[in-house]
């Protein structure tokens, strides 16, 4: 089962970046790394949901706008019509909150343990006993990601999000641009 790593395609598109002082007023306590600590928002909202600025941003100024954008590491920024392509499929792995001008976020709320590595066909760099075990090569196994369009690796202190084979073929389809789709796992941690 093929999974990938899903990253900013900052050549081409612009990266979105969501206001969050002004999201973070409408909530109890969020703080920016709630992404990391696989934390909901709809349930600490104080009041109904405003919806917030999104800006795009890039160091090339013919960049376009995303389609699909990550944000704060394991969030989405989705355009109205990636929205439409993708809810069905990301329904039941996060929540949805609209921003202004058409854009939603997508909170990932779906997080996989390391009991998802698959030991005997991943590879680690260990360099002594006190050491971090790198992997060089990652590879998860197919009956803990089966069903799952898009999810944290909650060993990772869920910092980056992947996404199953079905969710960039939608994407690819669908001609929603903004994101690679990295099949390297392991790359982030070299």
């Amino acid at each position: 089962m093929t999974t990938f790593r899903l990253l900013n395609n900052v050549k081409s598109y612009h990266e979105a970046f969501v206001d969050f002082r002004a999201m973070r007023k409408q909530f109890d306590g969020v703080k920016v790394w709630f992404a990391q600590k696989n934390e909901t928002l709809l349930d600490r909202l104080n009041n109904d949901w405003k919806p917030v600025s999104v800006a795009f941003e890039s160091d090339t100024k013919t960049n376009q706008a995303p389609d699909i954008s990550v944000w704060n590491y394991s969030c989405l920024v989705l355009s109205s019509k990636a929205k439409s392509a993708l809810e069905s499929l990301l329904s039941g792995a996060g929540e949805f909150l609209p921003l202004e001008d058409g854009f939603w976020l997508f909170n990932c709320l779906d997080s996989i343990g390391g009991d998802s590595i698959d030991a005997e066909q991943s590879k680690f760099q260990i360099d002594s006993e006190d050491s971090l075990h790198i992997p060089t090569s990652l590879t998860l196994k197919s009956e803990k990601i089966s069903g799952k369009a898009l999810f944290k690796p909650g060993f990772a202190h869920n910092s980056f999000l992947m996404c199953s084979a079905e969710f960039r073929d939608i994407a690819v389809k669908e001609n929603l641009g903004g994101v690679v789709f990295e099949e390297n796992l392991a790359k982030i941690f070299l």
